[in-house]
């Protein structure tokens, strides 16, 4: 697999391209409904076999969305539903794109945050109501029920509701102000199950090729929410676990490779998420580094073609660069000689910073910073991914 060498410029291309090539095939693709009818009806047996019950997974699969009773009579009426709200999404949403240095930067700040981080998140730390990340390069993340996916863009919307039943009337239900959150997988990416090079095939052969991004999967976050049960994840993860096992097994007994990456890929090298929150723990991540000196905001010159574009589509050609801000140099007259050869990121750590005009905590990092003078090659690696907790 080649790679490109980033641009500024190919990257809000990139951007733009992809969220209207995504949204326009949800909009008018079949095959796009059909694949998503396939997810939920995992997410469902996942639930169900965390709860024991078909109205339990019901009510857990369609209020984590953000959907309120009456549900869909069936899952293709459920994917259209879906489909068409993640595709409207698209259209509003800001679009912001992040540097391949600050990309790895929030990698180490998602990976230096705890479930107890996420339960601070409040509709203020979001940048904007809905938008669209769009990441430099797939990001390869082991799935909490163990499959290999290759992440390439967030999207987040308010507002939205998680809906669950109210434990104290049987009869109503509960509505949490919440953000519901999408994860879209790189259609180019280097997992290449033979599933998915089934659908691909099959798109080409409808005459809807598949568009640069793929939806996998959709939830709601809940503001300042707090888990009611600390065992609830570690049982989600069992469910998991025993359904797309169960899935990869099968798929092995009739001759399929479920496990296929191609490219330059080291086992092990990949983030695992064994309680299923690296996004929500990536976009945490990114809201808080937007608001910090940390990082620095470039709105991205728009030519006419993307305008044209613009305009035929009815979506912002905006685009929004999320990039490590450089520390200032020292004035001359500081320390002497020292003839630096090359710059480095020095390394940030996490702190919970207590907001009394808002009476509550949020999550504020400290660093990072590069260090050293321009123009001289950036010592990169470990240093980027290693922060304190």
């Amino acid at each position: 697999m080649t790679v490109k060498t980033w641009s500024l410029a190919g990257a809000a291309r990139f951007a733009r391209e992809a969220r209207t090539g995504t949204a326009t095939h949800m909009r008018t693709a079949e095959i796009a409904r059909r694949w998503h009818k396939v997810k939920m009806m995992r997410a469902y047996e996942i639930h169900r076999a965390n709860f024991g019950s078909r109205d339990a997974a019901t009510l857990m699969l369609f209020g984590g969305l953000g959907y309120q009773p009456p549900y869909p009579a069936g899952w293709d009426e459920a994917a259209d539903l879906v489909i068409g709200d993640e595709a409207r999404h698209l259209t509003e949403a800001e679009l912001y794109v992040v540097t391949p240095q600050m990309c790895d930067i929030v990698i180490a700040a998602a990976q230096s945050l705890g479930v107890e981080d996420l339960q601070l998140i409040d509709e203020e730390d979001l940048p904007s109501p809905t938008g669209l990340l769009v990441l430099p390069y797939p990001v390869l993340v082991r799935t909490v029920g163990g499959n290999l996916g290759d992440d390439r863009a967030f999207s987040w919307h308010t507002p939205a509701n998680f809906t669950l039943p109210d434990p104290t009337n049987r009869d109503a239900m509960l509505m949490k102000p919440s953000v519901r959150v999408s994860v879209y997988h790189d259609t180019h990416g280097p997992v290449r199950p033979d599933s998915f090079l089934d659908l691909a095939a099959e798109a080409r052969q409808a005459g809807t090729p598949l568009p640069p991004l793929i939806l996998d999967a959709v939830r709601c976050l809940p503001f300042r929410a707090a888990e009611a049960d600390p065992q609830a994840p570690a049982r989600l993860a069992r469910a998991a676990q025993a359904v797309d096992g169960a899935v990869r097994d099968a798929a092995e007994a009739m001759g399929q490779d479920e496990s296929r990456v191609i490219g330059e890929y080291a086992s092990g090298s990949q983030i695992e998420d064994a309680d299923d929150t690296f996004t929500l723990r990536f976009l945490y991540a990114f809201w808080r580094l937007c608001e910090q000196r940390i990082a620095e905001v470039q709105h991205i010159e728009t030519n006419h073609a993307a305008r044209v574009i613009a305009e035929r589509t009815g979506m912002s050609p905006e685009v929004r660069v999320i990039r490590l801000r450089q520390r200032a140099e020292q004035p001359h007259g500081g320390a002497k000689g020292r003839n630096w050869q090359h710059r480095w990121i020095v390394k940030m750590h996490k702190v919970r910073q207590w907001y009394p005009s808002e009476q509550r905590h949020k999550v504020i990092y400290r660093g990072p910073y590069i260090k050293g003078p321009d123009g001289k090659p950036l010592l990169d690696g470990e240093t980027i991914r290693a922060l304190v907790r």
